[in-house]
């Protein structure tokens, strides 16, 4: 708990600094950091012994263009250039294999690559998106609120109250009473935040707030099982030891990979901040 502590204690402090103080492209490079490791850590966690060096590689690289290209204007382009050269290059790693009749590779080595390269990547980039948006740095945060404050309602109220199980054989100390604490901790969450916002002098729309919250914490769960069900089936704990206390970055942000695209795509159907015209 203490190492927990320590970690969030600096994380978040520093996450905050560079979302609110950092020009986008600085915060696309932290992203883009995010990514590159959580897809080097499901191929380590996934492939186990027959971990390749060069297929993380191939993975990081790729996840590493893809929010530095969308910050830059070429997002579009370094989303397709990339899919298709990871695609070209595992089909041909692949089909090398059946040169020998022993240790042929699977297609779900390919496919993993391309989870980890591309699909998680363009995920996260969310966060880089939601940035192009006006007011940039409340739309970036109003993920990262929904995530914390639906795992801390979670949290606590699974610890008071929680009796029936969610998932047992997924994941065990998480209950449906601590599931619908997380629901209702990140529409009052999301709400407080919108309160914070018109103080600020922000027009805010609560109820599209509300449904930001509801859903948000539906999505943010729904990635934490969905994650929790990968380590399960290869039989790991934590992603990695990267953060003392939480795990790896895909421990850390499993959430956000689901929460951030629906939040993206909320804001694009119904927007719920903006700028009052001076």
């Amino acid at each position: 708990m203490k190492n927990r502590l320590i970690v969030a204690g600096i994380g978040i402090p520093a996450l905050l600094a560079v979302i609110f103080f950092a020009p986008l492209w600085g915060w696309a490079i932290v992203v883009a950091a995010m990514a590159a490791v959580a897809g080097w850590e499901l191929l380590h966690t996934t492939q186990g012994i027959r971990f390749r060096t060069r297929f993380g590689v191939y993975a990081a690289v790729c996840a590493a263009a893809i929010p530095l290209g969308t910050v830059f204007g070429a997002g579009e382009f370094v989303l397709k250039l990339a899919g298709w050269l990871l695609m070209v290059v595992m089909f041909a790693e692949m089909m090398l294999t059946f040169r020998q009749e022993t240790g042929r590779m699977h297609f779900v080595e390919p496919a993993l690559v391309f989870m980890g390269g591309i699909v998680f990547p363009f995920m996260l980039t969310a966060l880089v998106r939601l940035g192009q948006h006006a007011p940039k740095a409340p739309y970036i945060l109003l993920t990262f609120v929904i995530v914390w404050i639906s795992d801390s309602g979670a949290f606590f109220v699974g610890n008071a109250m929680g009796k029936h199980k969610l998932a047992p054989h997924l994941s065990p100390n998480k209950s449906i009473e601590g599931a619908v604490g997380g629901l209702a901790a990140a529409i009052l969450g999301a709400l407080l935040y919108g309160l914070i916002l018109k103080l600020c002098g922000y027009y805010v729309n609560f109820l599209a707030m509300m449904v930001y919250g509801l859903l948000g914490s539906v999505a943010g769960q729904m990635g934490d099982l969905a994650f929790s069900a990968i380590k399960r089936e290869y039989g790991v704990k934590d992603y990695s030891n990267l953060l003392p206390g939480h795990g790896g970055m895909l421990d850390r942000f499993d959430s956000t990979i689901f929460t951030a695209p629906l939040i993206e795509l909320l804001v694009i159907l119904w927007p719920a901040i903006s700028v009052i015209a001076q």
